[in-house]
Formats: structure tokens, sequence, C-alpha cells
């Protein structure tokens, strides 16, 4: 049994306890969380010098093109990244292989205990299969012709199949609402388990509302520039939030991913639709790519269920939670840091359903516990970094 303490507790189910102290097995199964005011008998207390706080869930990641790092341009905007991407994306089987295994070393080195992870392909699978982390696979389709739709979904389900046989959790999801026809959008919906989280990149690109309005921009030139024609394409919405929506299974965990260009009548328009909308955040990636940030204080003020991921190393330098909360609580700092740390572990634990799990400091869950160092009166700030220490 060890007794750990710190300057601040964040339970993250409760209010931050100073000089608290969780009670904890050597496996990581939390006993009990004591305030200060509690006397502990006979213990042997560890304490550290800042905070302590749950594993953290990284809920977007696209751990496949871990070898793509410092190999994409910066802030080329969302048609111009596609377009290197795709250029630059075919490596020999060992370098995927090895930049997919120093990646997910990296991701448990820097206290992240579940990942819901981007996949193509099944270059990932032997990873998740023997790592420590908690992955859920979502298996992301392409396809802006109606008459391949059959044909890319029955390429998802047998890579489901694989996933399945290797006792891993996944979901058959669309990639954008850009680059998925209505009749692949269908399919993903009709064939949905009620119980399975669903994402999408959402509005990550201003040229995306464009592209649902009028049908014009650089998305659209993008995918003229691939030979996609887009005749049978329908341009009559205010975003493309609001005319894609009807299109996804509303009664599922859903999480937008990015956010970068959705307006204060568009989260209220998917928080009326959407039993369990969730947001996810990716600001190193969106200053990366797009250069620009998401109006992020807009989704804290409505108290939207939001998360934290840290996108591909394609468009990152790392992957670390507690670097896209640095760049959060920089640029927002009116946003508190218990706030920040319920975004990166228990709402993203609830999307991808760990709660009971994962998440938050409570009797009988094995979160994983990670150590915050220099604290900036209590807040993250520029010189906090992280250690593992369950």
């Amino acid at each position: 049994m060890r007794y750990l303490s710190a300057d601040i507790i964040f339970p993250i189910n409760s209010k931050p306890i100073k000089n608290g102290i969780i009670k904890v097995t050597e496996s990581g199964e939390i006993i009990r969380v004591f305030s200060s005011k509690e006397k502990i008998p006979n213990a042997e207390v560890e304490f550290f010098e800042g905070a302590l706080c749950p594993g953290f869930i990284n809920t977007h990641c696209h751990l496949e093109l871990s070898h793509l790092k410092n190999q994409i341009s910066e802030k080329t905007h969302i048609d111009g990244f596609i377009k290197e991407l795709q250029s630059k994306r075919e490596a020999t089987t060992d370098t995927i292989h090895a930049a997919i295994e120093k990646a997910d070393q990296e991701m448990i080195k820097n206290g992240i205990v579940a990942v819901g992870d981007i996949s193509n392909g099944n270059s990932t699978f032997s990873t998740k299969a023997k790592s420590k982390i908690y992955y859920h696979t979502f298996l992301e389709l392409f396809g802006f012709n109606p008459s391949q739709a059959p044909e890319v979904y029955n390429r998802a389900k047998a890579l489901k199949n694989e996933l399945n046989q290797l006792k891993l959790n996944s979901s058959i999801v669309p990639h954008s609402p850009y680059s998925v026809s209505d009749e692949l959008f269908s399919l993903i919906r009709e064939n949905h388990a009620y119980n399975d989280p669903i994402c999408i990149h959402n509005q990550e690109n201003k040229d995306e509302n464009t592209f649902y309005q009028n049908r014009k921009g650089k998305l659209a030139e993008m995918l003229q520039s691939f030979g996609i024609s887009l005749d049978h394409w329908k341009a009559e919405y205010p975003s493309s939030l609001q005319g894609y929506l009807r299109k996804l299974p509303t009664d599922s965990r859903v999480l937008f991913v990015h956010n970068t260009f959705t307006s204060a009548e568009d989260l209220e328009i998917a928080k009326g639709q959407f039993k369990s909308p969730y947001w996810c955040f990716c600001p190193n990636a969106n200053q990366y790519i797009e250069d620009t940030l998401p109006n992020i204080p807009s989704f804290a003020e409505k108290e939207a269920k939001c998360t934290i991921g840290t996108d591909s190393l394609a468009s990152n330098y790392a992957l670390s939670v507690l670097d896209e909360l640095k760049v959060i609580a920089s640029a927002f700092p009116q946003i508190d840091s218990s706030v920040l740390l319920k975004w990166a572990t228990l709402n993203g634990a609830e999307f991808l359903g760990l709660d009971q799990q994962l998440g938050s400091l409570e009797k009988g869950k094995v979160p994983g516990i990670n150590w915050l160092r220099d604290l900036e009166n209590g807040q993250i700030g520029s010189e906090t970094s992280i250690e593992k220490i369950i």
C-alpha cells in the first residue's frame, strides 16, 4: 500500500484538495482520497511538490503516421497538409513499425493511459495488442464516390474483424464531412453499434464551411485535383456541421474533432441533436496546420463536454496531452486548470466508455497517477512538466 500526497490533489470527480493524500495499492487501485485534515496513522506518506492527477486520455491520435514527424510543412492549411501527407506517406514496413513503437512508448512516458486512435490500415494493431495503453481504434473511411461505398465499408469490416481477433475495441467512422459520400455515411450509420463511440474531423478549416455553403473554396479545388466529381454534391447549408449532422447516429457518443471554425450556433444545434456530443481540441495541430486556435472559451462557457487530443506526429512535435493543455492555458488563462484536467481525464474516459476504470481518483478505479511539477500558482504554466507515478 502507498500513501501519496502533494500540494494539490486533483481527484477530478470533486474539487481540488490542498495537501490531500491518496491511498493506493501497489497495482494502482485507488482505495481512498483523504483531505489534509484527516490523520493517517502509522503510514509513510510520499510527498510530491506540485500536483497529482489521474492518467491522461488522448481522444484523438493517428499512431500510424508517426514516421512522418518533421516531414510535413507547417501552416499550409488542410488542403496543403493533405496533399503533402499523401505524397510522403509511403515508407518501409520497418520504418513505420519502429516509429509506431516509439510513439506508443512516448505516450506511456507522458502519462497517457488510454487513446482513441485513427487507423486506415492494420500497421498499428500488433503494437496495440501488447501495449500498456488501452486503445480504441477508429477505423476511418474515405470515399467521395457513391458507387465505391460498399467496397470501402467492407474493407473496414475486414480490419474490424482483425481487431476483434486481437480483442481490441473499434468503431467504423467517417473521416470528415467533405471526404465521405452520403451512401458511405448511410452504411456507417446503419451498421453502427449503439455502445460504440464515433468520431469525425469537424470544421478544421474555414473552407469546410464554404464547401457546404456553395461548393467552392480550397477543399473543392483539392477534391477536383484528385479527379473527384462534385456533381452530386448539395451545397445549401449555413455550415458543414449543420449539413452533415443528420448523417450521423444521434443516440451514440459522438466526438467532434478540432472544431477550429465551429460557431456558437453550431454548438447549440449539435447539443440539441445528439444525446452525448463531445468536442476534442488538438491545439498544437491547429497551430501546425491552420496557424490558429478554436474559440475554446466559448465551449467552456457553454459547459460543453470537451476532451483533448494530440493528433499525429505528422502535425505535431510530441504526443503529450500536457503540452496541449499548456497551449490552451497560455492562450486562454481564464480557463482554470481543474477544468482543463477534467477535459484531459474524465471527459475522455466517458467518451471512450472507460469512466468506470479511468479518469478520476475514485475508490476502485485504476486510473494511473501523474505528477505535475512546476505549477504557476496552482495552475498549469509554460514550465509545468509531467512524470508518471503509477
